[in-house]
């Protein structure tokens, strides 16, 4: 090998440094320098005597090693050294001078190096500094060479691996290596509809890879979009990897939860350090976060992008919510601003939320507030079509008025255009709805955080609700409200008006109290504020756990264009939650909350007096007379608690817990 470098072989006490060196220089003929020994005496009797070194005690004894390297690499002789290089300070000292370093980290099961050293005799390191090591251990960071061995194997294993990933690392990284093939800017891995449609985007801006785990794919990809714009089409991960220019950035557009870790594994032999890779599926935050650690030890970037705005967004602008370090987003940002939607005063939707599984959960939370939104627009319509009697024409003429105002938004607009369908399509569908996983996902994280999200709950309950065995077992008794038969005959019963006392289309229920539409538009005001406090709330409570310090206010800029939840309320939201608390929504609008209360007190009367199955309405009206009651029923729960399980209780006034005179005799 005409370059000169070093290879470090680092980790902590036990993990086979000295063997897979003595492995290695009989293979390569180099000279080898064990760390250990280039400790001074009164190192040697801190560790023998279980006193972890400080850094002023390692400074010189690194910079020492350093020396020798830099006598080697003078003599154009490269160097094998054993090093447990714990920290990135460390290593920055032994990557001083010309001839490139490269660490082999070997790591893996902690049990398994503590069993090691409890083995061996006539070391200074005690088994008992494991731990102090373990503490000190900083992973391979991005602008460091080098790689993550695992030491599961016997040594000639390891050292065959630490071999094969130098020899990728050097043939990838060499000096002046400019591979011809490396010809794209980005990389978009997997060519569903959502993949095909990023990929389309991206093509319009950069030279952008494309592959599939199946190459028909790819091939069908081509062969309809390749004129659209520059793509590399590749066969097989190494192929695409090949293709793409330093730092290499890959998207992958794969279906959330194993297909992920599996693509990632497949990736990961073939990436370098200061790679980045994105995944832009619906990915739950903690995988996120989990593959983050794991890729970060490798020196790669990993992060997670929500991506909202469906098919259509992915091709002409979608909202994005990047979760990563500062220094990855540097290296995406070019990328994403081109790519992503721009909000009416041009800035653009693709917004840096957080570290790792921040994106994540801010596109988890979107989509609960969604879920919110849709219900509250599907009940508003079931009471204008069943309650107030007016056909479908007529409804979508009423909802098009309100999106022409402060009440303005894609799913609004969507609804009105459904009605308008045909006279009655709507009533041919079946209303069994289905639901994916991130909308149970913001329900589990707001319990989870002690928030109530009772709207995003419960607009999820209410797909379960329409899916209930219990539906069918009220039909089969012939109770009330009950349409037996097939799909097609349920449709027609319910569009007779079949559905028990409720109303026919057409006439409004003698049960209705004076209800008309600007009650309802009150109420979907109402609604829309809680639904997005109560969103944006988790956001926070999670920010707060995590410390991703989120800005809520970048967060409803970002969704004001490209994503599905966007309205013409967020410039609003943006502005009130500048504060980082999202109950200023509604405090700052408690006037007109006061105002509009009892519009939505008729609504949830009429809807309970002509049997309407609604939940998110009077969820809206519990919620803030919750928020407004002086006094709650809960100081009975809390005795209660107390009662069967002494778990004590709060006294107005007082400090500490108190307990209920209930067992003194």
């Amino acid at each position: 090998m005409a370059e000169t470098i070093h290879v470090v072989i680092m980790g902590v006490a036990g993990c086979g440094k000295t063997t897979v060196a003595g492995i290695l220089q009989d293979r390569w003929g180099w000279d080898v320098a064990e760390a250990d020994e280039f400790h001074p005496q009164a190192n040697v009797d801190k560790m023998h005597s279980g006193i972890p070194l400080t850094d002023e005690d390692r400074w010189p004894w690194l910079e020492t090693i350093r020396a020798w390297m830099t006598e080697k690499e003078n003599e154009g002789r490269s160097t094998i050294v054993t090093c447990s290089a714990l920290k990135k300070s460390y290593r920055d000292v032994l990557r001083r001078g010309g001839a490139r370093v490269l660490f082999m980290h070997l790591d893996g099961d902690r049990d398994l190096l503590a069993s090691r050293l409890a083995a061996r005799t006539g070391h200074f390191m005690p088994a008992s500094l494991l731990d102090s090591q373990y503490a000190t251990l900083e992973p391979l960071q991005p602008d460091e060479l080098g790689a993550v061995v695992d030491i599961a194997g016997t040594p000639t294993e390891i050292a065959n691996d630490v071999q094969a990933k130098i020899k990728h690392i050097l043939s990838a990284q060499g000096a002046g290596h400019d591979d011809a093939r490396a010809t794209a800017d980005v990389g978009v891995y997997g060519l569903g509809v959502m993949g095909a449609a990023l990929a389309r985007n991206l093509a319009g801006h950069f030279t952008t890879a494309v592959t599939n785990i199946d190459p028909a794919y790819t091939d069908r990809f081509m062969a309809a979009h390749g004129g659209e714009g520059r793509f590399v089409p590749a066969v097989g991960a190494a192929e695409f990897v090949a293709n793409l220019r330093r730092p290499r950035k890959i998207l992958l557009m794969v279906t959330a939860g194993p297909a992920v870790d599996s693509v990632l594994a497949e990736l990961s032999e073939h990436l370098d350090s200061g790679d980045v890779v994105v995944d832009m599926g619906n990915s739950h935050f903690r995988d996120t976060r989990r593959r983050e650690v794991l890729m970060r030890q490798r020196g790669i970037h990993f992060v997670g992008c929500g991506t909202s705005g469906g098919e259509e967004g992915a091709l002409t602008g979608p909202a994005l919510m990047v979760g990563g370090t500062d220094e990855s987003y540097a290296v995406l940002r070019p990328v994403f601003e081109a790519i992503a939607a721009r909000a009416g005063d041009g800035t653009s939707c693709a917004v840096h939320v957080g570290p790792d599984g921040a994106g994540h959960l801010t596109k988890t939370l979107h989509n609960g507030i969604e879920y919110a939104e849709m219900q509250v627009i599907a009940e508003v319509y079931h009471l204008l079509r069943h309650v107030l009697g007016l056909d479908n024409d007529a409804v979508a003429d009423v909802l098009d008025d309100w999106a022409g105002g402060e009440l303005s938004s894609y799913l609004l607009e969507i609804s009105a255009a459904i009605l308008r369908t045909g006279a009655d399509f709507i009533e041919q569908i079946s209303d069994r709805a289905s639901h994916k996983g991130t909308g149970a996902w913001s329900t589990v994280a707001a319990v989870e955080l002690g928030v109530d999200a009772s709207l995003l709950s419960g607009a999820l309950f209410a797909r379960f609700a329409s899916t209930s065995r219990l539906r069918g077992a009220w039909a089969a008794e012939g109770a009330a409200g009950g349409a037996a038969g097939d799909a097609a005959a349920s449709a027609a019963s319910y569009a007779a008006g079949a559905a028990g006392d409720a109303p026919r289309p057409g006439g409004a229920s003698a049960l209705a109290v004076d209800l008309d539409a600007e009650d309802l538009r009150r109420a979907m005001w109402l609604a829309k504020l809680v639904a997005y406090t109560q969103g944006l709330e988790v956001i926070r409570a999670a920010s707060a756990a995590y410390d991703w310090k989120v800005d809520l206010s970048a967060v409803c800029r970002g969704w004001r264009a490209g994503c599905i939840i966007r309205c013409a309320m967020l410039d609003e939201f943006a502005r009130l939650v500048e504060s980082g608390d999202p109950m200023d929504i509604l405090t700052k609008h408690s006037a007109r909350v006061e105002e509009y209360l009892p519009s939505l007190r008729k609504v949830v009367s009429a809807a309970a007096l002509a049997q309407a199955p609604i939940l998110n309405l009077p969820a809206t009206l519990a919620y803030l007379d919750s928020a407004r009651s002086r006094r709650l029923p809960t100081a009975l729960i809390q005795a209660q608690r107390d009662y069967f399980g002494a778990h004590g209780f709060e006294i107005l006034g007082k400090e500490g817990l108190f307990h209920g005179p209930w067992h003194q005799n």
